[in-house]
Parts: C-alpha cells; sequence; structure tokens
C-alpha cells in the first residue's frame, strides 16, 4: 500500500499540505480545524500507541510481544484531517452551527 499525496493535500481552500502527522500537527497548531484539536490529537495518538493489541489477536505476528493497531491510527489522523477542512468549509460550518443551534434549543424547551 502506497500513500496517496494527492488525497490528503492542503491547497484544497487555502490549507497546508497535511500528508504527514507532522503536517498535520503543524496545520493544527497554526490555527486550522477546531480549538483544542491539536492537544486533542496528540491525547488520542498517545492513547493509541500505549494501547496494544495481543499478539494471540494477530497471526502473522509471532516474535512480538504486542504491536499497535495502525488501522485505528490512521483513522484517527483521517478524522482530524477531515475537521480540518471541515473548519475551513464555511458553508459547512455555518450549517453545522445552526444544526447545533437547533439541537440545543430544543433541548430547553424540554
Amino acid at each position: 500500500m502506497s500513500a496517496q499525496p494527492a488525497e490528503h493535500s492542503g491547497g484544497h481552500l487555502g490549507l497546508p499540505p497535511m500528508d504527514t502527522v507532522q503536517e498535520l500537527r503543524a496545520a493544527l497548531r497554526a490555527g486550522h480545524g477546531f480549538p483544542g484539536d491539536a492537544e486533542h490529537l496528540d491525547a488520542e495518538l498517545a492513547e493509541q500507541l500505549l494501547r496494544r493489541v495481543p499478539v494471540d489477536q494477530v497471526a502473522e505476528v509471532h516474535e512480538l510481544g504486542t504491536v499497535v493497531d495502525l488501522v485505528t491510527v490512521a483513522e484517527i489522523l483521517a478524522a482530524y484531517r477531515g475537521r480540518v477542512h471541515l473548519s475551513a468549509d464555511r458553508e459547512a460550518t455555518a450549517a453545522t452551527d445552526e444544526v447545533v443551534a437547533e439541537l440545543l434549543a430544543r433541548q430547553g424547551a424540554e
């Protein structure tokens, strides 16, 4: 499997490149995404990298005691790239804000 930069790169909506974990972190620290995303990304990655999958659940690995679930790590990174894209899209942000306001109003009415 090979990386496909066009899928993750910036340029779209004036965003910086986000092809690597370092580039994604830099984009979040530069203010792209939502407030707190940079810290939350680091915390989620740290938690996932500390969580191990027992070898008996991974038939191909015989010599290691544990392995990291890289699929979950990739899903975390994809989610934060998506958050950066969502926050940069003003129409999507306005629609999200509208739905949140409506849900909060419904909760207040109950």
